[in-house]
């Protein structure tokens, strides 16, 4: 069985992503930690601890890392994922408390123990795992693959006409890890944005009656009613996807590009640059990455539909 790690900062498609992980039965997760981003660290952390008590799986450790971008203001997304991240949904939270060491030391720990094993998948901004790889280097030699979900390369952002959330929201974490040498693969809005969740998704959950399905449900309902997915038809499943693309990665078809960010530009603040060569702005990157394009989205809709209302 694959070996994951999952970094992120849940909110309703983290929360959906870390269903969708344990009830794959691909994973063996080895734990699941927290960065600021859509919600606080302490709200991260929470959510994270109450989807693990819906699925059965408090036996999954949970760390918190840092709780706010590198020399940045946190620009958080309740406006989005509801106050309490989860769309408003109730989850009750487990009578126990993030008692692991930090994430930071957790996931160098778990990577470094079993090298060439383990996939990171991160669904919020890059915080812990720029200073995890400044920490330890080594991390790049010893991960099996970081999956990340962020960016915009062919499409507009959607927190700014230019920049994705969690790019934006710590470009600079976001810059050290896109340009370093880590065997990365990038999902990003060109292809979460055509993982769009109809009504007519929604209620072939509704028929099962299971509390996961209960929760997912609701918090899809919720995150399909905000007025920008009303918009779409419905909303996409931007973290899921890159728990899909871990789980398969026929999923997507991927281009191999360098990949830089704009940190400097308060216009252009987040905006994602690639190209073929390694010129210009890209001239300081280490390696290509592998950068998601394209994607069969009813089919990989149609396996989360299937995963998260299974018995």
């Amino acid at each position: 069985m694959k070996r994951m790690i999952y970094d992120g900062d849940p909110g309703i498609d983290d929360a959906l992503a870390i269903i969708l992980a344990i009830k794959s039965g691909e994973f063996d997760l080895e734990a699941v930690t927290t960065v600021a981003g859509n919600v606080s660290l302490e709200k991260a952390t929470k959510n994270a601890l109450r989807i693990l008590r819906l699925t059965g799986r408090l036996n999954i450790p949970v760390a918190a890392g840092i709780p706010s971008p590198f020399g940045r203001g946190l620009e958080r997304a309740e406006y989005v994922h509801g106050d309490n991240g989860l769309g408003g949904t109730s989850l009750p939270l487990p009578g126990v408390e993030d008692k692991c060491i930090g994430a930071l030391d957790l996931i160098i720990a778990k990577i470094m123990k079993k090298p060439g094993e383990i996939t990171l998948v991160a669904c919020g901004p890059l915080t812990n795992l720029a200073e995890i790889y400044m920490k330890e280097p080594r991390i790049g030699e010893n991960v099996r693959e970081l999956i990340i979900m962020g960016g915009a390369v062919q499409v507009p952002g959607n927190v700014t006409p230019h920049a994705e959330f969690n790019i934006y929201t710590d470009p600079e974490s976001a810059q050290i890890i896109l340009r370093s040498d880590l065997p990365l693969t990038i999902v990003p809005l060109d292809v979460t944005m055509k993982t769009i969740f109809t009504v007519y998704d929604l209620e072939q959950i509704y028929e099962v009656r299971t509390p996961v399905a209960e929760f997912a449900y609701n918090a899809l309902r919720y995150y399909q009613n905000i007025p920008k997915h009303k918009k779409l038809g419905g909303c996409p499943l931007h973290d899921p996807l890159a728990v899909g693309v871990a789980i398969d990665e026929s999923f997507v078809k991927t281009k191999e590009l360098y990949v830089n960010v704009v940190t400097d530009n308060i216009i252009t603040l987040g905006k994602t640059l690639v190209g073929e060569k390694n010129t210009g702005e890209l001239e300081v990157c280490a390696s290509k990455h592998k950068v998601c394009l394209e994607v069969d989205a009813r089919r990989f809709i149609r396996f989360f539909i299937d995963t998260i209302t299974a018995d």
